[in-house]
C-alpha cells in the first residue's frame, strides 16, 4: 500500500444493567454518522476520539476511511437486533475500506447488548478476523470500561482515558495515534500484560490519592520500553462476570520483565488509592455540609440520578429535600420531564402554573411533586459543552426555568447530565447569587464549574446509579469482590499476557 490508510469507527454506550431506560437504534439517532467506508469528512457532531483521530491522520497525509459512529446516553442493554445491525454495518464499512494498514475503534468498554455482555470484545474480534493478524488495531475506551481478555487478545493496543472527569480524551487520542502509526511502520513490537483488580467503585481523579495515582501512572508510562498504561476503574452498574477494576501495560517485547514489575507495582498503588479514596455522603450529610459552608455557591452532585450513568434524570429526592428545608437562593437542574416542559412552553414566561414535576419513570425516581410554579423562561436552543470543554454542542432540547418556593428549577426534554453552568445561565439564572446549586451529575460537572463553585459536595443520593455496590442486586458478578464480601481485601491477579505474534503461526 503506497499511501497509508486508516479505518475509523465508533460505537459508544455505557450500559447500566439496572437502568429503567430502554436502549434501541433510536437512542443513538442524535449522534450517528454513517461512514459507509468512504473517505472521511469532518462532521458537525462532537465525535471525541473518532473525529480527533481522523483529523490527526489527515494532517499527516494518511488516508482515512470512515465507518459508523454512533453514541447514545447511558441506559439499559441494547436490544439484540439493533446490536447486530450496528455490528454488521461497521464490518461492512471495513470491508469497503480495505486495504487498510491501521484500525482505530472508539468505544466505551462497558457496553452490553441483549445476548452479548462484551460488545467491545465481540466487535474487535470480528474486525481482527477481517483485517488479519498483521494490521494494528487500537481500541480507545473510557476508564469506566470493564476490561476483558477478548478485547486484549484481538486489539494491538487497548487504551483508556486517565482522568475522571474525562478531560484528557484529546491527549489520549494523540497518544493512540502515535502508537498506531509506529506499529504500522514496524517501529515497535508490542506485548501486553493485564491484571484483574477485584474491587468496585467510582473514583474521582481530581483530588486525593487517586489524583496522585494518575500522576504515578503517567510517570511509569514514560519509563524505558513502556508504550502505554491504563487503569480501568470499571463500571459497577454493568452486571457481568467481567465487571471490576483492572490495569493494563503494553510494552516493547524485550521489556516484558520490566512491564511485569511495573504492572504489579501499579496494581498495588491502584488498590491503595481506591481504598483511601473519599466517599460521597448521604443526603443528610451532604446537605448539612453544604448549608454549613460559607463559600457560595456550593455545588452538590445528585450522583444517584445522573443521566450520564444510565439514570432517568427525573428523581425528586434532592429537590424535595431543598423544598422541605426551605433553602433560600437555591438552583436545581436538570430535571428530565418533557411533559412538564411542554406545559411550561404552552403557558409561556410569566405564567403561574399548578404543575406535577418529576417522579415518573420508576420507583427510583421518587414521588412526583405537585408544585405551584412561576414560569421564568422557556428555551429550545440551549446547549452545553461536553466535559465542560470546547464549544457548547450538547443539546438539552426544549427547556424551562421554573421558580418553586424560591428554588430555581431547570427542566429539560432531553435526558442529559449537567456538564457545565450554561444549562442554568442560558435561562438567566445568576449562579453567583445562589447559595446551593444541585446538579444531576456525578463528576463530569467539576471541570465546567471551575471558577464558579465556592465548594463542591458529592451526595450518594437515591437512584439507579447507586454509589455503594453493596446495595446493587447483582446476578452475574464474579465473586469475591470488594466491598461486597465481608473480610475480603482485593489483590490483583493476572488477566493474562498477550503477544500479537500468536496470530502469525
Amino acid at each position: 500500500m503506497s499511501t497509508p490508510r486508516a479505518f475509523v469507527a465508533g460505537l459508544v454506550h455505557e450500559t447500566n444493567s439496572f437502568s429503567p431506560i430502554p436502549t434501541n437504534l433510536q437512542s443513538f439517532a442524535a449522534e450517528t454518522v454513517h461512514g459507509a467506508g468512504a473517505p472521511y469528512r469532518p462532521v458537525a457532531i462532537d465525535t471525541m476520539g473518532y473525529g480527533q483521530f481522523a483529523t490527526l491522520c489527515q494532517a499527516q497525509g494518511i488516508e482515512v476511511r470512515a465507518g459508523l459512529y454512533a453514541l447514545a446516553a447511558p441506559s439499559a442493554p441494547l436490544q439484540a437486533r439493533d446490536h447486530a445491525a450496528f455490528r454488521a454495518e461497521i464490518l461492512d464499512d471495513l470491508r469497503r475500506a480495505l486495504p487498510v494498514d491501521r484500525v482505530f475503534l472508539f468505544m466505551h468498554g462497558a457496553q452490553i447488548a441483549q445476548g452479548c455482555d462484551d460488545v467491545e470484545g465481540d466487535l474487535v474480534e470480528a474486525v481482527r478476523a477481517v483485517v488479519g493478524p498483521q494490521v494494528p488495531i487500537a481500541l480507545e475506551l473510557d476508564l469506566h470500561g470493564n476490561l476483558t481478555a477478548r478485547m486484549i487478545e484481538n486489539a494491538t493496543f487497548v487504551v483508556a482515558c486517565l482522568e475522571y472527569p474525562h478531560t484528557d480524551y484529546p491527549e489520549r487520542t494523540q497518544h493512540v495515534y502515535t502508537l498506531l502509526d509506529r506499529a504500522a511502520r514496524g517501529e515497535i513490537r508490542p506485548l501486553t500484560l493485564a491484571w484483574r483488580i477485584p474491587l468496585l467503585g467510582i473514583f474521582r481523579t481530581t483530588e486525593g490519592p487517586m489524583q496522585a495515582f494518575v500522576e504515578t501512572l503517567r510517570r511509569a508510562q514514560a519509563e524505558p520500553g513502556m508504550l502505554t498504561i491504563s487503569a480501568f476503574h470499571g463500571f459497577p452498574l454493568g452486571d457481568t462476570v467481567h465487571t471490576s477494576a483492572s490495569l493494563i501495560v503494553t510494552a516493547e517485547r524485550d521489556h516484558a520483565a520490566d512491564a511485569q514489575a511495573i504492572g504489579e507495582r501499579l496494581s498495588g498503588a491502584f488498590i491503595d488509592a481506591a481504598l483511601r479514596a473519599p466517599r460521597p455522603g448521604s443526603v443528610d450529610e451532604a446537605f448539612d455540609e453544604a448549608l454549613a459552608c460559607d463559600r457560595w455557591p456550593v455545588v452538590m452532585a445528585d450522583s444517584g440520578d445522573n443521566p450520564g450513568g444510565g439514570c432517568a434524570g427525573d428523581s425528586t429526592w434532592l429537590l424535595q429535600e431543598l423544598l422541605q428545608r426551605r433553602v433560600e437562593r437555591a438552583a436545581f437542574g436538570m430535571l428530565w420531564d418533557p411533559v412538564a416542559v411542554d406545559f411550561a412552553h404552552r403557558a409561556g414566561a410569566g405564567a403561574q402554573l399548578r404543575l406535577r414535576i418529576g417522579g415518573k419513570v420508576s420507583e427510583m425516581s421518587g414521588p412526583p411533586l405537585d408544585v405551584d410554579a412561576e414560569v421564568m423562561c422557556v428555551r429550545s436552543d440551549v446547549r452545553q459543552a461536553r466535559f465542560g470543554q470546547g464549544e457548547p454542542m450538547d443539546p438539552i432540547g426544549r427547556s424551562a426555568w421554573l421558580r418553586v418556593q424560591g428554588v430555581d428549577v431547570v427542566l429539560a426534554s432531553e435526558r442529559t447530565q449537567v456538564w457545565e453552568p450554561r444549562c442554568f445561565t442560558e435561562h438567566g439564572i445568576d449562579l453567583s447569587a445562589s447559595r446551593l446549586v444541585v446538579v444531576k451529575s456525578s463528576t463530569h460537572f467539576v471541570n465546567g464549574f471551575k471558577g464558579v463553585a465556592g465548594h463542591v459536595v458529592f451526595c450518594d443520593s437515591p437512584g439507579s446509579l447507586c454509589l455503594d455496590p453493596r446495595r446493587i442486586p447483582y446476578r452475574q458478578l464474579r465473586r469475591p469482590i470488594y466491598p461486597l464480601d465481608t473480610g475480603f481485601m482485593p489483590m490483583a491477579t493476572p488477566l493474562g499476557q498477550f503477544d500479537p505474534r500468536r496470530a502469525d503461526s
